[in-house]
């Protein structure tokens, strides 16, 4: 018995077991199989084919994607009736194919045929096209036609060879039934697409094709065929584009579901938003990718990269320095950008132009400065020959050549930072779109000063450029997105060409007239030049002996210099006087308060004595004859000596600083003391000349000795505060011309 209850009740558990699978099965059946059928029913299938903007591949390898204006819809559209959609490469025909048999779901972009109704149905309009006629330049008879009844009578009367892509409908009803049953003097010739169509007429073999605009004018600017190829100047009208939905895979009730969403997509504006967002940058390539639009650009890029020359120049940059320099802001903009927006190739990357641009200007702004140096190393009086020549001839018209490629790279690159927003479809537009026009045109150049070390980023503070580039970035966003017009290539070209005249004519206004930003934070009293105001009316007696160091009495005042007269000396210079001019600037820009005299006092002392010895060493070598004095050999002979004697100082003093050797600055300041009484010697010795022959050439040279003595005595200061590290005080400097006053007596 109790054997017989154990088997029973082992039997009846291996029942209840088989049972729980057989319940556990159907349970599992009924979620998961469902769920796989509704994966296998929410997948819709097409086809695309390269017809750029509406279908196109974006990226390459792995992060290649497909997209465009019809991609785009169709996904946002099939996403909200939870379908999952793919798209294989196929042709036209393929895909009208696929939905007579069903292995295709959908197509986008197509026109209304009554025999395609026998296979699929018809969405409502989503959008609208016009259709041209391109043809071949050797047809001259079309140019002179004014409409479409004009246009095929044409066609009915002309022995014509027309490109037809496979199983393409046709604009109007009159063009699509002259295609279907063509007349004996047209011969129809199949193609697989717009690109073949265009090849059939650059290489004779067709005389025209029907096409949309919006992809042909891009693919013709693509291929430099404009020069064969010719649009018909003809308005056709308005045609409606639909999505054929295979009757073998899609129901009416899925139709109408489709019509609904397609109809709130019109009415919310989002399908205008994406035609706005594909259409336009198609548009604008085609206008800023024309050969002069690129030269003109080239040729800003070819401006920033002077300005960076010219601070390299001047800052003693080596010759890499200068590359970085002159880079950064022909490039370092549109880098920043195309990283921001995160474009799949950075634009530098597409064309090595802009780099070899770039080291073309460096390496010949290098060789002419080499040259010149070498040139006025070898011969004074040639070296200030050219510079006069630069000067009264040439400086004038280089003046006015920076100026016009300067407002045009502002112009340039503002339309350019746009249509890159627009392309990456950066969203909101109208504030991306200014942000972008104003970094691609202004970043490089802030990057060039944090590079520099320069806290006065004059695009920062004094400079218009980032407003007007601002300012045109808005108003150019807000007319691509709200303009009441139909857009076309027309539209945008004439559009853009306004947008970089008014830019360009307002930089190079501002610029020639030399107006100063209006935009500038705080009011005129901290302006750096009010503060030394201020600090003239608090401290008069230290800026009493700061300015005493600008002049001489009447006979010997130092005569002022042009700018440009100055560079050459002032790179000797330059390794005095940076540090300190930037440290006076800062100290210009802070609170006026105790704590900035003090630093200000500081300051100051080093920088007049660089600052006096290269004016007045200037003074006196530019010293000339007075009008109508005539050179005499005493007079030149002395002035010989005294230039020599200068030349050495200024190369020893070069040398000392350069190197910060104590043995160096021992040498130079027994070298000060030496020349001191060499041009004691050399005065006594030549006034005796000068007053027994009365020579006026030779008074003016002796009375330059004045500013010789001042020289010494500064760079004995400057020697003093090198060896014992001290700061020179007002006293040591009112004591200085106490000297020279006794000196002259």
């Amino acid at each position: 018995m109790p054997a017989l209850t154990i088997n029973s009740a082992y039997r009846a558990l291996q029942s209840c077991r088989l049972c729980f699978l057989i319940c556990l099965f159907v349970v599992l059946s009924g979620i998961l199989y469902p769920a796989f059928a509704q994966n296998q029913a929410h997948e819709l299938r097409s086809g695309w084919y390269p017809d750029e903007p509406y279908q196109m591949q974006a990226g390459t390898g792995t992060a290649a994607e497909v997209t465009g204006l019809d991609i785009q819809i169709a996904r946002e559209l099939f996403e909200q009736t939870g379908h999952r959609v793919t798209f294989e490469p196929m042709s036209w025909a393929e895909i009208l194919e696929g939905l007579k048999t069903g292995e295709t779901d959908f197509l986008m972009g197509a026109y209304y045929e009554e025999a395609r109704e026998e296979f699929a149905y018809f969405s409502k309009p989503y959008r609208t096209e016009r259709n041209e006629i391109y043809y071949h330049k050797s047809i001259d008879k079309l140019s002179s036609l004014n409409s479409v009844q004009e246009l095929l009578q044409f066609l009915q009367s002309e022995e014509l060879r027309i490109a037809v892509i496979e199983g393409h409908a046709y604009g109007s009803e009159e063009f699509r039934k002259l295609m279907q049953d063509p007349p004996p003097n047209l011969e129809l010739i199949t193609s697989q697409g717009y690109e073949e169509n265009l090849h059939l007429v650059v290489e004779g073999r067709v005389d025209l094709f029907v096409a949309n605009p919006i992809i042909m004018d891009r693919l013709t600017a693509r291929s430099q065929a404009s020069g064969l190829v010719q649009k018909l100047g003809i308005k056709s009208q308005e045609i409606p584009v639909h999505i054929l939905f295979s009757k073998k895979s899609i129901s009416r009730g899925q139709l109408e579901e489709f019509n609904s969403i397609l109809q709130d997509m019109q009415e919310q504006g989002r399908i205008s938003t994406l035609h706005r967002d594909f259409v336009l940058p198609a548009y604008l390539s085609i206008t800023t990718g024309q050969t002069w639009f690129a030269v003109l650009n080239l040729l800003g890029i070819a401006a920033f990269c002077t300005s960076g020359v010219l601070l390299a120049r001047k800052e003693r940059y080596n010759l890499f320095g200068a590359l970085v320099l002159a880079t950064l802001p022909a490039i370092g903009g549109g880098v920043l950008r195309d990283l921001f927006l995160g474009v799949d190739q950075v634009f530098v990357l597409e064309t090595p132009a802009y780099f070899l641009v770039a080291i073309a200007i460096v390496l010949a702004g290098f060789a002419i400065i080499r040259y010149y140096d070498f040139i006025h190393d070898r011969s004074g009086t040639l070296a200030k020959k050219i510079d006069a020549f630069i000067e009264n001839r040439l400086g004038s018209v280089f003046d006015r050549l920076f100026k016009f490629f300067d407002a045009w790279a502002v112009a340039s690159f503002t339309v350019i930072g746009v249509g890159v927003a627009l392309e990456m479809r950066a969203e909101p537009l109208w504030l991306w779109g200014p942000a972008m026009a104003v970094l691609t045109s202004s970043g490089g150049v802030i990057l060039r000063d944090i590079v520099r070390a320069d806290f006065n980023i004059e695009m920062l503070k004094q400079d218009t450029y980032a407003e007007i580039s601002i300012l045109g970035g808005i108003i150019y966003t807000c007319a691509l997105m709200y303009t009441p017009y139909e857009i076309s290539l027309g539209l945008i070209f004439y559009l853009t060409m306004f947008m970089v005249l008014l830019l360009f004519a307002l930089r190079f206004f501002i610029l020639w007239k030399g107006y100063m930003n209006p935009f500038q934070f705080g009011d005129i009293y901290t302006h750096p030049d009010t503060r030394l105001q201020q600090f003239r009316e608090k401290e008069p007696h230290l800026w009493k002996v700061v300015s005493g160091y600008y002049t001489e009495d009447d006979e010997s005042r130092a005569a002022p210099v042009h700018r440009s007269r100055l560079e050459e000396m002032h790179n000797r210079f330059l390794y005095l006087t940076g540090e300190l001019k930037e440290s006076l600037d800062q100290v210009a820009a802070e609170p006026l308060n105790e704590k900035t005299i003090n630093n200000y006092r500081q300051c100051n002392a080093r920088l007049e004595i660089a600052i006096s010895l290269e004016n007045n060493l200037y003074a006196f070598l530019e010293q000339k004859p007075g009008k109508g004095m005539q050179p005499s050999v005493d007079g030149s002979e002395l002035q010989q000596l005294m230039h020599e004697s200068l030349r050495t100082m200024i190369d020893t003093t070069a040398m000392a600083v350069e190197t910060g050797d104590v043995m160096d600055f021992t040498m130079l300041e027994g070298l000060t003391s030496q020349y001191r009484q060499r041009f004691d010697h050399l005065r006594d010795k030549y006034r005796g000349r000068q007053k027994e022959h009365d020579d006026a050439h030779l008074k003016a040279v002796l009375q330059s000795t004045h500013k010789v003595e001042r020289i010494i005595y500064l760079l004995s200061d400057y020697v003093k505060l090198r060896l014992d590290k001290k700061e020179i005080r007002a006293g040591s400097a009112t004591n200085r011309k106490a000297q020279q006053a006794h000196v002259l007596k």
